[in-house]
């Protein structure tokens, strides 16, 4: 069996443009893809290939500034790639049959995913994929954080001598992290599971197929937010007090399990392409810290309602008074 790391680079488009895409082809489209990058490692995690391509837009042609000045990708150069379509079947002959895909984080397989279904293409052999970045975290300190491929390469003393940021470059570093682990472990040991929640879903997603929640009040009645399940013992949560509202359209529920604690319901709200909304539910241990931010929050909103509603009743008496000269002439008609 292969090991393949992999890296991309996508174009972003201009918000007005991305909207009309997104709209056209009914579905959520983040990106496309511009340029693949490749390394194949044999079983002792030794450099035995590598693929590079640059790929053509089909909708996103106007290579987006911060793009080109990240990657060194030029417009010329894309409007001269590969169609997506040529390059999937030609990448797809070079992996082989016998591999699994190292990624650093978790956004490269979903946006290819996402670029291949605009294209009506099958993307099943993308699934064997393993984040790195996870087994890093694993076999180094422990942690949950997010981090770099550049840490990575400092934490083992790799010299970085290529340019960052291009495909092919990328996926080399992501190769050299990779012989400096015990892969093999890491992939028989492996849990996608990020660990920064205990539970984490989305709810609403029209492009997974959902129907997406019309009203934000139709979600926060939805089941999966007043009836959820404790992450641990998988027991119902009783409720604790209302949900708070914050910027950027986040709410949070407080709800206790009589075994294990406390739990944090967070929802952030997304639009979804045909306007609809979505939302990420993550549940976390209420920590006293948590609980007392919640509490305070409540409290704000609750003040800030007090306040609207005297401005609301102001206004109203000030709309219904009379001045006495008014009346009086409206006496003499």
């Amino acid at each position: 069996m292969y090991y393949i790391t992999l890296d991309l680079e996508w174009n972003q488009a201009y918000a007005q443009k991305a909207l009309a895409v997104q709209k056209q082809l009914a579905c959520r489209l983040r990106g496309e893809v511009i340029q693949i990058g490749a390394v194949k490692l044999d079983k002792n995690m030794q450099p035995c290939g590598s693929y590079q391509i640059i790929v053509k837009p089909k909708h996103f042609k106007k290579l987006h500034r911060h793009v080109s000045e990240l990657t060194g990708i030029t417009q010329t150069q894309m409007d001269n790639g590969t169609a997506l379509p040529e390059a999937e079947a030609s990448f797809r002959k070079w992996c082989g049959d016998d591999f699994v895909f190292l990624t650093w984080g978790p956004d490269d397989i979903p946006m290819l995913k996402d670029n291949l279904h605009v294209h009506g293409i099958d993307s099943k052999w993308l699934d064997r994929t393993f984040d790195l970045q996870l087994i890093f975290n694993k076999q180094t300190d422990g942690s949950s954080k997010q981090r770099s491929l550049e840490y990575a390469m400092e934490y083992f003393e790799i010299p970085q001598k290529l340019q960052a940021h291009d495909a092919l470059n990328d996926a080399y570093f992501t190769a050299l992290v990779a012989a400096k682990l015990d892969v093999p472990a890491g992939i028989a040991n492996y849990d996608n599971s990020s660990g920064e929640h205990l539970f984490e879903t989305v709810i609403g997603d029209a492009d997974a197929g959902d129907d997406g929640y019309i009203a934000i009040s139709e979600m926060l009645e939805d089941d999966a937010v007043i009836k959820p399940l404790c992450p641990i013992c998988k027991k119902p949560l009783a409720s604790l007090g209302k949900p708070l509202h914050s910027k950027g359209q986040r709410y949070t529920f407080l709800y206790s399990c009589k075994d294990d604690g406390d739990m944090m319901l967070t929802l952030k709200l997304h639009r979804n392409f045909n306007d609809t909304w979505r939302a990420k539910l993550t549940i976390d241990e209420a920590t006293e810290e948590k609980v007392i931010k919640y509490k305070e929050g409540l409290e704000k909103n609750s003040i800030r309602k007090k306040a609207t509603k005297r401005c609301v009743r102001g206004r109203k008496k000030k709309i219904q008074k009379r001045s006495p000269e008014k009346e009086t002439a409206e006496a003499s008609v």
